[in-house]
């Protein structure tokens, strides 16, 4: 009964630590274009509740121990025979796109845009594959999430492109692999790297899951090699890149506002994309998302109840 007080203290320091990280960055995209979005999903929420409680990150504890990165890092313990194996198997399994024509086409339009392009993080390249994509009958927009410092998890903010397709959620990403880069990777790790294909469009459970498979490989590559998982590379940052409260915009203003129309078509057509014929994907100017900004407490209760 003693630990109990403890229990809630911890409990209420995550609270707090949420309910002023949801503030702050709902004050943020305040200030910018386009639609509110934050996850409802109570696995977000659970993991983002069990990250911050075990690694003690919260102010109240600050000598508790880190399980996420620490606890094993004397080498006493390693995964069992076969772990990479069966995480590169799994891995190919989640990034594949066959059997999925929805992704097969999105991938395929994004890959002939990005076919002559050296630097895809060029500013506004993410911006203008999205106005391509709506050109070519894809409700897309552009994702930018930001995040405040919760814990030791830094703040940050990340710039991504969705598709909606009959209320199903498509993320894509230009250079997925490139989010799980880390200093002296050992060789089982750098093959998973290689999994990944250049552009990736995938559903939000399956990059959630990419993301828990790659982080745990990175700690146990880290591990390996005698090295502690910086912050941002833990599996809270790394979700909140995908899964914190973002702003989604479907407008096209950055792109060449002086040029004229034809100016505006041509360097379009410069990135890749081909006239096609008109074709609608299910694109629908007035779908959003059911999202609704800052945490419930149902859902937070719930989340402690399977921590």
């Amino acid at each position: 009964m003693a630990r109990i007080p403890v229990r809630f203290n911890k409990i209420a320091a995550a609270f707090d630590e949420a309910a002023r990280a949801s503030t702050v960055v709902a004050r943020q995209c305040e200030s910018s274009s386009g639609s509110d979005h934050s996850s409802e999903d109570l696995s977000d929420l659970s993991d983002l509740v069990n990250s911050f409680i075990e690694t003690g990150d919260h102010e109240g504890n600050k000598t508790a121990p880190e399980k996420e990165d620490d606890e094993h890092d004397d080498g006493s313990e390693s995964e069992p025979e076969g772990y990479w194996s069966e995480t590169k198997d799994a891995l190919k399994q989640l990034v594949k796109n066959k059997g999925d024509n929805v992704k097969v086409k999105i991938v395929g339009l994004v890959e002939l845009a990005c076919r002559n392009v050296l630097d895809m993080s060029s500013e506004g390249f993410k911006r203008r594959i999205m106005s391509d994509l709506r050109d070519n009958g894809f409700d897309a927009g552009l994702c930018k999430s930001r995040w405040e410092k919760f814990g030791r998890h830094p703040a940050g903010r990340h710039e991504y492109i969705d598709v909606n397709v009959n209320r199903t959620r498509y993320i894509i990403e230009l250079n997925l692999g490139g989010e799980f880069e880390i200093a002296r990777p050992t060789t089982s790790y750098d093959s998973l790297i290689q999994i990944f294909p250049r552009i990736f469009a995938g559903k939000p459970e399956e990059l959630k899951q990419i993301t828990r498979l790659m982080c745990k490989s990175m700690r146990e590559s880290m591990k390996s090699n005698g090295l502690k998982v910086p912050p941002w590379r833990r599996l809270g940052y790394m979700q909140a890149k995908w899964f914190a409260h973002y702003k989604r915009t479907t407008n096209d203003e950055n792109l060449d506002k002086n040029a004229s129309k034809n100016v505006a078509t041509a360097t379009k057509r410069s990135v890749g994309f081909e006239e096609l014929p008109a074709v609608s994907f299910y694109c629908r100017d007035g779908f959003v998302a059911n999202s609704k900004i800052g945490l419930k407490v149902g859902y937070l209760s719930a989340a402690f109840m399977q921590s």
